[in-house]
């Protein structure tokens, strides 16, 4: 596939999936004035961008984030040598807390700010203490931060070359990359876990903490053990979300890891009567549909959700499997996943074309953060000794390969190895909240139970209907972290977990709309369409008042106007198919309105960007509503043409709502909703 080994590496990096922004890089600073010394934290403004609301911003300060810069030694072995700045977000509880909890976004490379800023807030954990979000050395907003602009600047010629020329131009930007850090004095063996881990307490004691929580998801999971056994103190508790341990290498069981979470999925959906019947034999079905998308390979557009910018791809069969596998990542994706294969049988692959771009265009994973982390730590790869036996043939075939790509990138990246340590099983008597999803792709829960084996203070839970992440997306898991918060040598109430609702699969005639991918984020174009079919809606139903009145007025008026049965006729026809318009763009864009609110507040039909089956016959007024406008345009222009059909100042209103009527269809129809699913 063009651009998959991008879609790859970005896929490992996303802790949970949103779309991001980006941030130049800087070189590390001297420490000259007291504000620059390790340990001082300097209020700023918030530096993360929020949601852009078209009519206003909803940015740090509006969620209610105090913000500003810790500054952090560049080496912790030279505490008075570099240092380096590191972004932080603080939210205060309503009646203020001793013990904050710290969150660490997973990659290594991913920004913690766009995610956490706005799902930690909502939750009872927010109201009980401090919530202190920082973004880790080397990630974006940091100073440096080691984003690779060059890799997105070649984006569109990657995403348009075939797959062998696209790995080269991705080598190249990665190595301009490479070189520009260098050029500008970034130490970039600086950059990597056991630094970023002794980074933490710094944070808190910066902040006021003498103690604090930790919570760390994915790559933060494998800091947060680094964290308890290099820098126990102050660390009262530890949540471990999707957990990463330190003794296995993430990535060499990427492929099993890979074969395991379609194995769940398939195996989820033959344990469902309904899903069973409706799609069966998965697993079979896909593998078919790799082969297909090998030997014929199909054109898409890629659509960047914030430039809007569009480009043009081909995808493989390697690069479907791809795809679908990084999908997963996102929470109820399992449940979309079924109905997903037989959309792509059908030949319809509007919802890739919707949902890829948040993997291909994901710009604020820091990329130099990621190699240099994962080459220090994970680079000692044998891609002979890494076992083959029980992968899915077709994911066996491209292991070594994508194996081999990781060793030869870390090669030319060029930093320093971490001691051997470092890969050592944590000891630890801290305790500690493990969280598992049974649908995660790249963290399986096995991966918890080997790193809760060196803590006696342990809890591990596994959320039977969760993916990659799996705090602050339920009500059930909120209640978890709460309880552990409060008392954490006491084990947690987790009976909701197992009396929680099972994994509903989105059932086949359901209607894919693209158009809820944008309503889903929030984006400000959406807002305004919605906003500009609301006032033509207004003009367009004003006749059902205006005609009324002026009926009236003509019929008790001093003066009436004689007009012959054929004028009059002519003019109920063309009033009459607008009102019927109006009456039927109202019934539609209500329903639309209730069908999406509907799907929204369900978040797995959300994830499926899919209306329930019972929208589907309303998705059929757009084409009735087309052949009454022609009808109204047409008896229209017999009006004017006629000229004792009717004042001509009411042939102008009349005419207003006529356009008003085209506009509001070419906005239905600018949005892909003019002809009815097929």
């Amino acid at each position: 596939m063009n651009g998959n080994r991008l879609t790859w590496i970005r896929g490992l990096v996303m802790g949970l999936l949103l779309a991001l922004g980006g941030v130049a890089a800087h070189g590390a600073a001297a420490q000259s004035d007291p504000a620059d010394a390790a340990g001082a934290f300097t209020p700023a403004p918030c530096m993360f961008e929020g949601i852009d609301l078209g009519l206003g911003t909803l940015d740090g300060a509006a969620l209610g984030f105090e913000c500003g810069y810790v500054v952090v030694p560049l080496r912790h072995s030279a505490p008075d040598g570099a240092t380096i700045r590191l972004p932080v977000a603080i939210r205060r509880a309503p009646g203020g807390a001793a013990d904050p909890l710290l969150l660490a976004q997973g990659g290594p490379g991913g920004d913690a700010f766009e995610v956490f800023s706005l799902l930690v807030p909502n939750t009872p954990i927010a109201a009980t203490r401090d919530i202190v979000i920082f973004n880790q050395r080397g990630t974006p907003y940091a100073e440096p931060a080691l984003t690779c602009p060059e890799t997105d600047a070649a984006l569109a010629d990657i995403l348009a070359a075939d797959a062998e020329e696209g790995e080269r131009l991705y080598d190249e930007a990665l190595a301009a990359c490479h070189d520009r850090l260098l050029r500008e004095g970034i130490d970039l063996s600086a950059f990597n876990s056991l630094e970023n881990a002794a980074d933490v307490p710094l944070i808190a004691q910066a902040l006021g903490y003498d103690e604090y929580n930790f919570y760390g998801v994915s790559y933060g999971t494998l800091l947060g053990l680094h964290l308890m056994r290099l820098h126990p103190e102050g660390l009262r508790s530890v949540i471990l979300d999707s957990v990463a341990p330190t003794d296995i290498n993430f990535i060499t069981q990427a492929s099993a890891s890979e074969t395991r979470v379609f194995a769940e999925v398939f195996a989820a959906c033959a344990a469902d009567a309904a899903c069973n019947t409706a799609y069966p034999d998965l697993e079979a079905r896909l593998v078919a549909l790799v082969r297909q998308y090998d030997d014929t390979p199909v054109s898409l557009t890629l659509t960047d959700p914030e430039t809007g910018q569009e480009y043009d791809t081909t995808l493989d069969g390697r690069g479907l499997r791809s795809v679908l596998h990084q999908l997963l990542y996102v929470p109820r994706m399992a449940a979309v996943l079924p109905r997903l294969i037989s959309d792509i049988e059908a030949g319809d692959l509007r919802y890739l074309e919707a949902m890829w771009p948040l993997l291909v265009f994901d710009q604020l994973v820091a990329e130099g953060m990621y190699y240099s982390v994962v080459c220090a730590e994970d680079a000692d790869i044998d891609v002979a000794a890494v076992p083959l036996d029980g992968l899915r043939p077709d994911i066996a075939a491209t292991t070594a390969d994508e194996l081999r790509t990781i060793v030869d990138t870390c090669t030319r990246w060029q930093v320093q190895a971490l001691p051997a340590s470092v890969d050592d099983p944590v000891v630890s008597d801290i305790p500690t909240l493990l969280l598992s999803g049974r649908f995660d792709p790249i963290t399986p829960p096995a991966f918890a139970e080997a790193a809760a084996a060196g803590l006696s203070q342990a809890t591990n839970l596994v959320d039977p209907t969760a993916a990659h992440g799996v705090a602050f997306q339920s009500e059930c898991v909120n209640s978890i972290i709460v309880d552990f918060l409060a008392n954490p040598q006491a084990t947690p109430d987790s009976s909701c977990l197992a009396a929680g609702e099972p994994l509903a699969f989105v059932p086949p005639g359901a209607v894919t709309l693209p158009l809820l991918a944008e309503v889903n984020q929030l984006k400000p174009r959406v807002l305004a369409v919605f906003g500009a079919a609301a006032l033509l809606l207004l003009v367009v139903l004003s006749p059902f008042v205006v005609w009324p009145i002026a009926y009236i007025v003509r019929a008790f008026g001093e003066r009436r106007v004689e007009r012959t049965a054929e004028d009059r006729r002519a003019r109920r026809l063309s009033q009459g198919l607008l009102l019927a318009f109006g009456a039927l763009a109202f019934v539609f864009g209500v329903g639309l309105l209730f069908f999406i609110i509907r799907t929204i507040t369900d978040l797995t039909m959300a994830t499926a960007l899919a209306l329930p089956a019972s929208a589907a016959p309303l998705l059929w007024l757009p084409l009735v509503l087309l052949l009454l406008l022609v009808g109204a345009v047409v008896t229209l222009v017999l009006l004017w043409r006629r000229p004792g059909s009717g004042s001509t100042l009411g042939k102008v209103y009349h005419t207003l709502v006529a356009l008003c009527a085209v506009a509001l269809l070419v906005l239905i129809a600018a949005e892909g909703l003019l002809l009815p699913p097929l």
